[in-house]
């Protein structure tokens, strides 16, 4: 047995035609096919961005054009982050935090209160940020209807 280099499958067209010149159609076919595949190869691939456009924000997320809104959204998000501070400096005592531990937690609601009233004041769609409340009771007592 003679050794004829790489076997025919994965010969280039030119290492074919100069050692057997006559190979038939099966290698004209791969020589077709591995024209095609260099052609690919040789052309820069498209990639797609793995970088997306941010969904746009909803509505009530959008700040509203009033400065008085926008000016009364930032005093209360002041107040609430004044209130958590007394809030964590009280309960770093646990002399005050085992007497008044329910009485603190009182402290942290109205400061979640007054986030979601100041995120309503700012948004250009007060309706839409209402019904982004996660707190379903002050939700609720936003929503409701009239007596009169």
């Amino acid at each position: 047995n003679h050794y004829f280099g790489a076997p025919a499958h994965i010969r280039t067209p030119a290492v074919i035609a100069e050692r057997q010149p006559s190979l038939g159609p099966a290698t004209e076919a791969q020589a077709r096919c591995d024209a095609i595949q260099s052609e690919f190869r040789s052309s820069a691939p498209q990639r797609r961005s793995i970088r997306r456009e941010a969904p746009p924000l909803a509505r009530a997320l959008v700040p509203t054009d009033d400065l008085l809104s926008l000016r009364l959204a930032e005093e209360l998000d002041y107040v609430r982050r004044l209130l958590d501070q007394m809030g964590d400096a009280l309960i770093a005592d646990p002399t005050v935090l085992v007497r008044h531990g329910v009485a603190l937690q009182s402290v942290d609601v109205v400061g979640q209160v007054l986030g979601h009233l100041a995120s309503v004041i700012r948004s250009s769609d007060p309706g839409g940020a209402v019904d982004r409340i996660g707190m379903s009771d002050l939700k609720g007592r936003l929503l409701r209807k009239s007596i009169a």
